[in-house]
């Protein structure tokens, strides 16, 4: 058996889950209690591989394993490791773990713990909340309606709704010499994985009785709230006015302040459904009635 499927058959024992991330490459493991991890399966002693895999996991709020399949430990990789918050699992470790769980499945017995090395620790970085069991995620309102949009593009259109996930976010900024804290909403598109800042005023229905289509989720909240992490890091700016005196002037000037990166935190607030109008050729935003192109959507 290949031993990502095998890994994916101990997860869903335990009553956890796998879902897709980016990369595609790594094993994406969700507890379904706001933690989670991110599993690298390393067939030989590649130290672009295991320094590419922390750059991409970096800020992930779960733990990282790398699992060595190779003969012998690599103590190059095995220091690496060690540096940078990675939990190793050596050739025989992984043998030991994948061999007792597989009997365990055998005998149709949960495995009393989850196979790690470490405990998992806590991170108040991302705050999870997850949808009761049964609740469906609401639909967004459409402000523009399928007439209109017929007679500004002149072609008919189907109504798509898109997941989206709805996040906040706080960060402090330095402004001067005093620390600033500064919240917002960003909305993560759950098909591609684009972030955005949220839209605000919106009607949550809990469902649409008119023909539509929906689009499938390919980014689990986990991973989105990453994106928008790293997002509200490099996107997120602050104009800060600052004043200096000389002898016969104050002079005021502006600069721009990125957030501190430490102190950004991410909360989940829910997934909704997000109208658009797609025809052959154009796309237009059901609630702000932008005319885009489909690839900012899917």
């Amino acid at each position: 058996m290949d031993v990502r499927i095998l890994i994916d058959e101990i997860v869903k024992n335990m009553g956890y889950r796998t879902y897709p991330g980016y990369p595609e490459d790594y094993i994406w493991v969700d507890h379904g209690d706001g933690s989670g991890e991110v599993i690298m399966l390393l067939e030989n002693d590649d130290m672009e591989k295991v320094r590419e895999y922390h750059s991409s996991t970096v800020s992930f709020p779960g733990e990282r394993f790398l699992f060595l399949l190779s003969d012998g430990s690599n103590k190059e990789i095995l220091s690496y490791c060690k540096g940078h918050k990675i939990t190793p699992v050596t050739r025989d470790e992984a043998a030991k773990m994948l061999g007792r769980a597989l009997i365990d499945m055998h005998l149709a017995k949960k495995p009393a713990k989850r196979p790690v090395v470490q405990q998992v620790s806590e991170n108040k970085d991302f705050i999870l909340v997850y949808l009761e069991e049964g609740n469906n995620p609401k639909y967004i309102r459409p402000v523009v309606t399928g007439e209109v949009v017929t007679g500004s593009i002149g072609l008919r259109s189907d109504l798509i709704f898109v997941p989206y996930h709805f996040v906040s976010y706080s960060m402090k900024v330095l402004e001067g010499d005093n620390i600033a804290t500064k919240e917002g909403t960003a909305m993560i598109n759950a098909v591609n994985g684009k972030v955005y800042r949220s839209i605000n005023g919106y009607e949550l229905l809990d469902s649409w009785p008119t023909t539509h289509r929906e689009l499938d989720p390919k980014w689990e909240p986990l991973a989105s709230m990453e994106r928008a992490k790293r997002w509200a890091g490099d996107n997120l700016e602050t104009e800060v006015l600052e004043k200096s005196e000389t002898a016969g002037f104050i002079i005021y000037s502006r600069s721009r302040v990125k957030p501190l990166e430490d102190t950004i935190k991410v909360t989940f607030i829910n997934t909704c459904f997000y109208p658009i109008y797609s025809s052959s050729v154009l796309v237009m935003d059901g609630f702000t009635g932008e005319i885009k192109s489909i690839s900012d959507y899917v």
